[in-house]
């Protein structure tokens, strides 16, 4: 793949990398032949998060000895200078580095959002940078993308990382204009939707976009080679067909995906609208392996611990219709006209199947 500049950071990526957040979901074993593939590719970008359960862990693992020929990027969701200091020192242990190339100030909600975290957490950054534990600040956003386009304008962050594809265009009005003004390091997460999008469609579109790197996740070493597949073409020009193709996806999903952008909270029913239907990483799993796959993959088990409890009451609460249907709220606020009660309980077999899947495959241990 061809290399391109990440912004003023001096870092040349490649314009396919991981989002490392699958990480959190497979054995280490699995995992670990995950990052190898990706490297042997040329992937040189790796996404990770503190709160992507033991991700930053299995990243630092499988990157032992590669730490200098690779650019890794974490983030905290930290409110107070405090908490973040506190994050940036967790994910410099549990990657096994003695410092991050790009860290984030992760998913800014709102305007009064920005005001809190480019305060003390911000503050917190910036002494991290200066004392070599970290070498580039970012900022992160799921929502709209003027509470970014806020941040650009009141700190000179080098990257950015924002959701874009074929349905989530928002942040090429204004956001992608302004940072390539300011020559800020453009990298994409979501490339297809939580995988909604056909991939080989969806990353050549976005090949085609004026970004630095997009970070697609990747749950096995197939996905990776071909992701990559389509980093590494000589010519991203769409054909007619292919543009045809483009435009009927986001005719056909603009009411069909949720972007993220909190207006339908809160929810009376304490039911997680946004993570539920946009970025639900165990379920877009079954979603995108099929049944059978899901079945055999090699889970890491404190991860099902944790997912099967919160998915049992997730499960009660869309059930609940008597307080769904009495209440509505969120339908009547969503800007993108979304049938949210209804895609969330067309949510509940799956779910359920997921659930059973795991009761089989216990009661073998």
């Amino acid at each position: 793949m061809n290399k391109r500049p990440l912004g003023s950071t001096g870092l040349e990526v490649a314009p396919i990398g991981l989002g490392a957040a699958q990480l959190g979901s497979s054995e280490y074993d699995h995992a670990k032949e995950v990052v190898f593939r990706a490297l042997d590719l040329g992937v040189n970008y790796f996404d990770t998060a503190r709160g992507y359960w033991d991700s930053e862990i299995k990243l630092g693992k499988a990157l032992k000895g590669e730490r200098e020929n690779v650019i890794v990027s974490s983030k905290t969701t930290g409110k107070t200078k405090e908490e973040a200091a506190n994050h940036i020192e967790e994910s410099l242990e549990r990657l096994q580095t003695d410092y991050i190339d790009n860290y984030h100030l992760h998913a800014l909600s709102d305007l009064d959002d920005v005001d809190v975290r480019l305060g003390g957490p911000l503050e917190a950054l910036v002494e991290a940078k200066e004392a070599g534990k970290i070498r580039h600040i970012g900022i992160t956003g799921h929502t709209f993308p003027s509470i970014l386009v806020a941040a650009l304008k009141r700190f000179d962050f080098e990257t950015f990382l924002v959701p874009l594809n074929i349905i989530e265009r928002e942040p090429l009005s204004k956001l992608i204009p302004l940072a390539i003004e300011k020559n800020v390091g453009i990298t994409i997460m979501k490339p297809v939707a939580t995988g909604l999008l056909p991939v080989p469609l969806a990353l050549k579109w976005l090949m085609n976009q004026p970004i630095a790197v997009a970070v697609p996740g990747a749950t096995t070493a197939a996905e990776i080679e071909q992701n990559v597949g389509i980093g590494a073409l000589d010519d991203y020009t769409l054909s007619s067909e292919e543009e045809a193709e483009v435009a009927k996806w986001a005719r056909d999903l603009a009411t069909d995906r949720c972007r993220i952008c909190m207006e339908c909270l809160p929810c009376p029913s304490d039911i997680g609208i946004p993570g539920t239907l946009g970025t639900d990483v165990m379920y877009n799993h079954y979603r995108s392996m099929g049944k059978a796959t899901f079945t055999e993959f090699p889970w890491e088990i404190s991860r099902v611990a944790d997912e099967w409890a919160n998915r049992e009451g997730l499960i009660d609460k869309i059930n609940d219709h008597e307080a769904c249907d009495s209440c509505m709220q969120c339908e009547a606020r969503c800007p993108y006209g979304l049938p949210i009660v209804s895609m969330l309980r067309t949510m509940v077999p799956n779910m359920q199947d997921m659930l059973d899947i795991w009761s089989k495959e216990s009661s073998k241990v």
